[in-house]
């Protein structure tokens, strides 16, 4: 039960950190609802830009799984640029974490890496209420290497 309310506060902290604030009291008033034992979900660095959408947008996200486990989703530490404009294990060397299947994300959006998985040349760039990151699109649970409604990089 305490992970089930965590887990939507968090979804209501990452919702409440994408809308900007009306004012400076409306901000006061988001921040003192997150508990305080709650765990950092703040990422370095912005997601990757999707043409004609805002972080805020919805209408872009879709939840997937994976049919394998232990899928790790990377980025890199380092330079955000190398891994966000060129996804592959060399260009995104650091793990955040692993998926697993029945655990679904939102996929952000999609794009050709510089390596192929499976014969699948897509990378996706995933979010969890944990860590987001870039996870090779030949994991996911669907039959076709490009994802539906789901925008480019």
């Amino acid at each position: 039960m305490r992970k089930t309310v965590l887990g939507v506060l968090m979804a209501l902290a990452a919702v409440f950190a994408m809308a900007p604030p009306a004012d400076a009291a409306h901000m006061q008033t988001a921040a003192a609802t997150v508990p305080t034992e709650a765990p950092d979900t703040v990422t370095s660095g912005p997601r990757p830009a999707v043409a004609g959408k805002n972080e805020g947008d919805v209408s872009i996200k879709r939840a997937f799984s994976t049919w394998a486990t232990n899928v790790n989703v990377r980025h890199n530490n380092a330079s955000l640029t190398t891994c966000g404009m060129s996804p592959s294990t060399a260009n995104c060397p650091n793990i955040r974490g692993q998926v697993n299947p029945g655990a679904s994300f939102e996929v952000w959006c999609q794009k050709i890496g510089s390596q192929t998985v499976g014969g699948n040349p897509y990378w996706v760039y995933i979010i969890t209420p944990n860590f987001d990151g870039w996870m090779a699109s030949y994991y996911i649970d669907y039959p076709d290497n490009v994802l539906p409604d789901t925008r480019s990089c």
